[in-house]
């Protein structure tokens, strides 16, 4: 049974269009392997293929391995990544055992067991024949061009060839490598090993088939449609029809291989029509190389013309000083003798539509040229016969062009913001050339550093939203935008813009490298290291009595003013502090320091102020006064002298006294007087000046 699905796939695969794999792959090295990315919600999917029959031998004999690097994490550099293995085992091809069970689900993995274990793949060597050795390479090259197309159509399939794996351990944020290597290297011959670098973010956007055309013959219609700028993304396709263009059905069970791209980059499939007089809807999606289908082809309609021995053929064109252009076309066999008129058309679309812009009368002379006076930079033409019957026939559309180099505008106007999730909004003045094909954005985390494109398609309009990390210490991110004609000119860079991310970090802490009691100067003296953060606009002081918690600023200064130290002096002694110096940023993240505790205490206090005495004469006495406003007296020492005797404690008075005094006088004498306070914690004044008195 598989031997049988086996050749009838590869009969229907020959006929459809033959497979361009073979051709690709012998531009570059054969002994190499090549691989993609398929980023899902929690996943990675991983493809790889041989890009040589060696290779694909080797990988089949040994297997391969798939180690991961973590490149990046939230947009910062991981240095000297470390191999993480994903293989513990070497991936190899399913046995022939696993093949057969696995192919009552899959049928492909049936000819994928043939073309792997079957016995056409013996080798021939050049001794035998060189036509021989040549015929072997072609079928040994045919039969793994079939295998990897067998794989392109089925993750089952590539799964059963040990060419598929699915990483299902990766995280968001993270940005990884994956190296792919056959598990081991033949003798004399190194097979290059692929890298692939993707992320969870980094999802495919799948795009429909472009610029789907058809034109009808009898009982034919071809369709062509551009692919030369989805040949990475899409290895097959399903052409469907219908006859009311809204219900589709496949025109085969297998997925269609169109032709290799022409110069204009379109290929070509052609289908059967069952009757001329219907008409015909058709669309096309593409199939990946992970086996999903992207989106439907614009749907396109046409009828069978019934069978006329020839059609118009556009022979030549020529672009005339790249103002107006000539058009050549053949009649062959008698057409020139059954045609009533010739109809020039244009449009700007391979697709239509084709509008008339001149008419010749052909009854009595053929007409084999024209030349449009007034083309537009893309032109596709059709020559439109109309027979004697009153029948249309078209020849097929062929593209003309004037050389555009002249490119769009800059555009204009690009402002944009960033919200607290990271998600930016760009927005910008549409450009007015007529033919504006798109724009295309590009980010950078610096200005200076290369930018990279960001959009995964070119934007039809001039807004884009993206999404960055916020968790970064790069606190800007930079986007400049270009525009781009149906020619792909491309315009010049608009102006850097430079968009502050919404900071979450707070700012590197300052630190205190001195914080101690100055006895000679009174005061607290402070000494620290600035904030490292370029984003720093304020400094705040703050000191705190822990005697009753206090907290007081005792300095603000912004970074025009940066300071390194300070000397606070309004403290009062006896107290212990300490100091807190908050740093913010412009986002009004803080970060801050707190010094060790300062006890302020010199033991000493100033001398006692408003220290005077006055003779009372009637009662004989000297009465003594004062003021002092130093807090926690304990009591007064006052100390007296009598002449030019020393001076000698007179008298201890309690704190809270403001005058004291002294009976004990005799007539004749002078008296001298100071006085000294001593506090808690047996702090002492200094003392006071000297009162003299004459009794």
């Amino acid at each position: 049974m598989y031997r049988k699905f086996f050749t009838g796939l590869l009969s229907m695969g020959l006929l459809l269009m033959g497979y361009q794999h073979t051709s690709a792959q012998q531009q570059q090295s054969e002994h190499r392997i090549v691989g993609i990315a398929n980023p899902k919600p929690g996943k990675i999917q991983l493809r790889w293929s041989p890009a040589g029959y060696i290779a694909w031998e080797i990988g089949n004999k040994y297997g391969y391995t798939v180690e991961r690097f973590t490149t990046s994490v939230n947009g910062v550099l991981v240095p000297n990544p470390k191999p993480v293995v994903l293989t513990t085992q070497p991936l190899k091809p399913y046995s022939l055992q696993q093949m057969e069970a696995a192919a009552r689900k899959d049928e492909r993995i049936a000819a994928i067991a043939e073309l792997i274990y079957g016995e056409g793949g013996k080798k021939v060597k050049p001794e035998e024949g060189i036509g021989s050795w040549f015929e072997n390479q072609s079928q040994n090259d045919w039969r793994m061009s079939m295998a990897l197309l067998s794989c392109d159509l089925s993750v089952a399939t590539a799964r059963a060839a040990g060419l598929f794996l699915e990483d299902s351990t990766t995280r968001p944020g993270e940005r990884y490598a994956y190296r792919i290597s056959v598990a081991q290297q033949p003798k004399n011959l190194v097979i290059d090993t692929a890298i692939v670098v993707t992320a969870l973010n980094e999802t495919v956007l799948l795009v429909r088939p472009p610029e789907l055309a058809i034109v009808c013959a009898d009982s034919t219609a071809t369709l062509g449609w551009l692919t030369n700028f989805t040949r990475g993304m899409y290895s097959a396709y399903v052409v469907e029809r219908g006859t009311d263009g809204k219900t589709f059905q496949p025109v085969s069970d297998l997925p269609i291989l169109p032709t290799a791209p022409d110069a204009a980059g379109f290929s070509y499939y052609q289908d059967s029509l069952p009757d001329n007089d219907v008409k015909y809807y058709y669309r096309v999606k593409g199939i990946t190389p992970f086996g999903e289908y992207g989106p439907y082809s614009q749907v396109v309609m046409g009828m069978g013309i019934p069978a006329v021995a020839e059609r118009p053929i556009m022979d030549t064109i020529i672009v005339i000083d790249n103002k107006k252009i000539e058009l050549r076309w053949l009649l062959p066999g008698d057409l020139a003798k059954n045609l009533a008129s010739i109809v020039v058309t244009r449009s700007e679309k391979g697709s239509g539509p084709f509008l008339p812009i001149a008419t010749f009368k052909t009854d009595k002379a053929p007409v084999y040229s024209y030349i449009d006076p007034k083309p537009m930079n893309s032109n596709y033409y059709k020559i439109k016969g109309i027979t004697k019957r009153g029948k249309a026939i078209y020849s097929f559309p062929y593209f003309a062009q004037l050389i555009d180099s002249i490119p769009p505008d800059m555009p204009k106007g690009l402002a944009g913001t960033v919200d607290s999730t990271g998600v930016v909004t760009l927005k910008w003045d549409n450009n007015i050339e007529k033919d504006l094909k798109g724009y295309r954005v590009f980010r950078g985390n610096s200005a200076k550093e290369e930018f990279t494109e960001v959009t995964q398609e070119i934007l039809a309009t001039p807004a884009f939203t993206d999404t960055i990390t916020l968790h970064t210490l790069t606190s800007k991110v930079y986007y400049k935008v270009i525009a781009l004609d149906k020619n792909y000119n491309t315009s010049a860079y608009t102006p850097v813009l430079m968009l502050k991310r919404p900071d979450t970090i707070a700012p590197s802490a300052p630190v205190f490298t001195r914080a101690l009691r100055s006895d000679s100067l009174k005061a607290a003296v402070l000494q620290w290291h600035n904030s490292t953060s370029e984003d720093v606009v304020k400094y705040i002081l703050y000191r705190t009595n822990t005697k009753d918690s206090s907290r007081r600023e005792v300095a603000a200064w912004d970074t025009a003013h940066l300071r390194e130290s300070y000397t606070d002096t309004a403290l009062v002694l006896g107290n212990t502090y300490f100091y807190e110096l908050v740093v913010s940023d412009d986002s009004g993240n803080k970060s801050k320091d707190i010094s060790g505790d300062i006890w302020f205490e010199t033991g000493k206090r100033p001398a006692v102020k408003g220290w005077k005495g006055v003779v009372d004469t009637e009662k004989r006495q000297v009465v003594l006064s004062w003021e002092y406003d130093q807090p926690d007296v304990k009591q007064y020492r006052i100390y007296r002298a009598k002449n030019d005797a020393p001076y000698i404690l007179y008298r201890a008075v309690e704190g809270t006294a403001r005058q004291s005094v002294d009976d004990e006088i005799m007539l004749g004498n002078i008296y001298k007087y100071k006085i000294t306070a001593v506090l808690k914690g047996d702090a002492k004044a200094e003392m006071s000046r000297e009162v003299s008195l004459k009794y």
